[in-house]
């Protein structure tokens, strides 16, 4: 099966590639290079914080500057903007209190001490009894259901942290997998009907009792219950209170391997979770350079995408590396101006060309320093993904040291090694995979979606997200030598047949330690409309040559249920998938237009 890592398919449309490299001299403005940066990480911007203000002026300043080159907007409405929202921030309100209600009175609970609210819980009210569910595990293929027996509806539900016989070295359960994660715990609780569920360090885990503090990412945004951390003194408490011993009970889950769930009689929790998010629109600024007539070929509307993020810390309320930050405008010169200023001056360079096979998107995207927010939204709301041929990024360019460039996810793209190495070359610079093409900047969302993609990055300094990096430490010389790296390398991309092919990583260093633990990661081939408002999730589209694909599904079609599971958001799809493996397979059940499917999806492997 085709594990829809990529397009591995050439293109029969251009002719042979031509070779037209960069005139070192004349080619990029450096005085427009550095009006963009002194622009962008000028005061007046505030440091572009994603919500604000000064990420407006931004994005206004490069919707101005494509419509001067006269890009086509390809955003909402006719314009260059593509909004979304984010979460910008959450906080634990005020009002938020948990009591319980035991035989012997009302035991009121402390805040921070005996008690936090989860990073992903809802807010809510109610007051339940309690059942506990052992580990919360159901795991059909092991035989072991910790729900089986009991009813949680409408009650909430009590889970021990880690899986089955950890503590004890015993039973087949992985001690960080699915089943261990937070996101799988309630939801699987959810699905069966948890109005709350609380979580618990075991008492034979043998190690300090802390609670997970608030705000730590767990996996998921939001999940649709109040979810809470209890304190193992005060679980041991109400455990007692219901005639029971939580140490007997979890040593003899470990012991057997085997459920012990019950409800703990007269028993009632009372709380008020006041959870506050702070949810912001940002934009992504977009436009879209055609293929010229003469070299295209009607109906093939290929393209690559160029971008960089133009977001950045703002006063550095999140995300600074200083100490005492808040407050201090951090500018963000190298981090991202320089690579917005560099997808400007290269969408300039190419709207002069007049031999372009095929089309060049160019993007500014917002929410990267969020968690890649924008450029996970512009693929996973795209119905056009499987025209993208390859993606250049460009991200910290400003800071060019040493003759050495780092460009992430060429080990992943094994094809362009040799035009990588003779266009550094060119440049008499060395380059270097290192840095991560999974997590570390918005080049990875066009990889996880199928797409290959490059990043090119000058590497690390002492003003990385401090108000230290202004624009008169940027390398001027360094960005123009990236530049023409990054045009020669995207003008290969326009003008060769062959499309890349994207693979699960080298055969030696950390490309093999990727390829390890991609092998482990299953991969759907969706993308999510995260417009959609009704029950389930909507397909935006469906990869080609992926498991959704092969397996039938449709654009438009709307997930209800996965192995039985209620699917109530892309994030909680995603969790659940890329937590089983590749060669699984699992049961959907689908919504297309006025008729219900159920379809069965053999999992394959992650890029």
């Amino acid at each position: 099966m085709v594990s829809g890592l990529a397009l591995t398919w050439a293109s029969t449309i251009h002719a042979a590639e031509t070779q037209s490299p960069t005139p070192r001299e004349s080619v990029f403005d450096r005085e427009a290079l550095e009006q963009h940066i002194q622009y962008l990480a000028s005061d007046e911007l505030n440091g572009r914080g994603n919500g604000t203000e000064g990420l407006q002026l931004a994005a206004r300043y490069v919707a101005a500057q494509f419509a001067d080159l006269g890009l086509k907007p390809v955003g909402d409405d006719g314009t260059f903007l593509q909004t979304f929202r984010v979460l910008l921030g959450k906080e634990i309100g005020p009002r938020t209190k948990v009591s319980l209600r035991l035989a012997e009175g009302v035991l009121t609970l402390e805040q921070a001490s005996d008690f936090l609210p989860m990073t992903f819980s809802s807010a809510g009210e109610l007051s339940a009894p309690v059942v506990f569910a052992g580990y919360g595990v159901t795991a059909p293929e092991s035989g072991y259901d910790d729900y089986r027996g009991i009813d949680i509806e409408g009650k909430a539900v009590i889970l021990l942290r880690y899986v089955p016989g950890q503590a004890l070295g015993r039973g087949s359960f992985e001690k960080d997998g699915w089943h261990a994660t937070f996101v799988r715990k309630v939801e699987n609780a959810v699905s069966r009907g948890a109005a709350a569920v609380i979580l618990v360090n075991g008492p034979l885990q043998r190690r300090e009792d802390r609670l997970i503090p608030f705000g730590v990412d767990l996996g998921a945004e939001s999940m649709p219950v109040p979810v809470l951390h209890l304190s193992l003194e005060t679980a041991e408490q109400l455990f007692r209170a219901a005639g029971a011993n939580l140490g007997d009970v979890q040593r003899s889950i470990d012991e057997t391997i085997k459920p012990r769930s019950f409800e703990l009689d007269g028993v009632t929790i009372d709380l008020l979770l006041d959870v506050r998010r702070t949810n912001v629109e940002v934009s992504n600024v977009i436009g879209y350079l055609p293929a010229t007539l003469a070299s295209s070929t009607a109906g093939a509307p290929e393209h690559i995408v160029i971008g960089a993020h133009y977001d950045h810390l703002g006063l550095g309320e999140y995300g600074s590396r200083e100490r005492q930050a808040n407050g201090k405008i951090h500018n963000g010169a190298d981090d991202n101006a320089s690579g917005v200023a560099g997808v400007l001056e290269l969408a300039r360079v190419f709207s002069q060309s007049d031999d372009r096979p095929r089309g060049i998107l160019f993007a500014a995207f917002a929410g990267e320093e969020l968690g890649l927010r924008g450029s996970r939204h512009y693929t996973e709301s795209s119905t056009h993904l499987e025209k993208v041929v390859a993606m250049v990024n460009l991200d910290m360019i400003g800071r060019l040291r040493h003759k050495r460039l780092y460009i992430g996810g060429a080990d992943l793209v094994p094809s362009l090694i040799e035009t990588l190495e003779r266009y550094a070359g060119d440049e008499e610079l060395t380059f270097s995979t290192r840095f991560s093409a999974e997590t570390s900047s918005d080049h990875a969302s066009f990889i996880r979606a199928g797409v290959p993609a490059l990043f090119f990055f000058t590497g690390l300094h002492g003003d990385y997200h401090k108000p230290t990096d202004d624009s008169q430490f940027v390398n001027l010389d360094g960005v123009e030598s990236v530049l023409r790296v990054s045009y020669n390398v995207s003008n290969h991309l326009l003008q060769t047949a062959e499309r890349p092919v994207l693979t699960a990583g080298s055969a030696d260093g950390d490309g093999e330690f990727r390829s390890r633990r991609a092998a482990k990661r299953a991969y759907f081939g969706v993308g999510v409309d995260n417009s959609f408002e009704g029950d389930g999730v909507r397909f935006s589209y469906i990869a080609a040559g992926g498991p959704a694909a092969e397996a039938g599904l449709q654009a438009g079609d709307v997930l209800l249920e996965l192995d039985g599971r209620a699917v109530v958001s892309g994030e909680r799809a995603g969790s659940l998938i890329q937590r089983r493996r590749p060669g699984e397979t699992v049961n959907a059940k689908i919504r297309r237009k006025d008729r219900v499917l159920e379809v069965r999806i053999h999992l394959a492997q992650w890029p």
